[in-house]
């Protein structure tokens, strides 16, 4: 994966404090916005049969499986913890869901957050090693028909592969160069805003109105610094578990689903699967549980933290 993701992220934050301004001053009279619903996405799955996978896969290992078996448990958690919100799964099943059906479920279900939980992998390195030398007999064309014949050494080389040691937790958001696509969404999505659920004004569908589309520019501002928030908390969650984070991360060429989401969205990798000790970590049932355990507690911070009122904030500032 390319990693020009720190201007992006760097820019897109400063101007996503307008964003958080703008919600400010709404939530101050229009109380806060609720996280009712939470979509949980678990990446990739079986195409037809239990044999034909569609994920990464490491020597004892597809993505398909873990990716859903933490789902699960994510969704267990998230409704043993906050039984108050709805909890929907795009992949219910370890059958494979096509993007288009992932993001249209979380905007038709009108989500507040949506969470996408992945395996990542890396090829192997190769190494190209001299081995020795060798005799090579050629031939040079002489006077007439006559043929010459020579010899010369050349070297010898041979291919290895190792396994590659990278590893690791890093949590995606989408890509800052993607907001006008993020921006289109919102715009065929307006109805759906999760931050409008709360307010006392209907959404203007009038998509030529310059007040819209300002409004639309804002809430994308605002649901990528939501999305960095999330996928903050969820790195450091992950830290605290002894994990080793690469961090916060945008794609250069985009991750559609992350854009076609009218919400804040992230996609989690839980770690390489081509990593043999990764590997053996996310395939047991702990690995498993605590992975699952990290990213609720970072979706129950971040509820906790956005639904606080703002103008309590405020009075607990001045009376300090």
């Amino acid at each position: 994966m390319k990693k020009n993701w720190l201007p992006g992220i760097a820019s897109l934050l400063m101007i996503g404090l307008v964003a958080v301004s703008f919600t400010g001053k709404r939530n101050a009279h229009a109380g806060v916005a609720k996280i009712k619903t939470i979509i949980i996405d678990a990446g990739h799955g079986f195409k037809g049969s239990m044999s034909s996978p569609d994920g990464a896969h490491g020597p004892n290992s597809q993505e398909d499986v873990i990716s859903y078996e933490v789902a699960k448990k994510v969704v267990a958690e998230l409704k043993r913890l906050m039984p108050e919100v709805q909890v929907l799964e795009t992949r219910p099943t370890p059958f494979f869901i096509g993007l288009r059906e992932r993001a249209n479920f979380a905007n038709e279900n009108k989500g507040n957050l949506f969470v996408s939980i992945h395996c990542n992998s890396a090829a192997k390195l190769r190494e190209v090693r001299r081995e020795g030398s060798r005799t090579e007999t050629y031939y040079v064309k002489g006077k007439g028909k006559k043929k010459i014949k020579k010899t010369r050494t050349v070297p010898v080389y041979k291919t290895y592969y190792h396994p590659n040691p990278a590893n690791g937790t890093e949590t995606y958001v989408f890509a800052a160069h993607k907001q006008d696509d993020k921006e289109d969404i919102l715009m065929e999505n307006g109805d759906v805003f999760q931050n409008e659920k709360d307010d006392s004004t209907a959404f203007n569908t009038n998509i030529n109105d310059p007040i819209v589309k300002q409004q639309v520019a804002l809430w994308t501002k605002q649901f990528f610094a939501s999305s960095v928030k999330l996928a903050s908390i969820v790195e450091e969650e992950f830290t605290a578990l002894g994990r080793f984070s690469r961090g916060v991360k945008q794609r250069q060429k985009g991750i559609w689903v992350l854009q076609a989401t009218a919400m804040p969205s992230i996609l989690i990798e839980l770690g390489f699967i081509t990593n043999p000790d990764e590997e053996a970590f996310l395939l047991s049932e702990n690995g498993q549980q605590d992975m699952a355990g990290s990213i609720t507690r970072s979706i129950k911070r971040y509820k906790d933290l956005v639904e606080k009122p703002v103008v309590q904030n405020v009075a607990e500032t001045k009376r300090k």
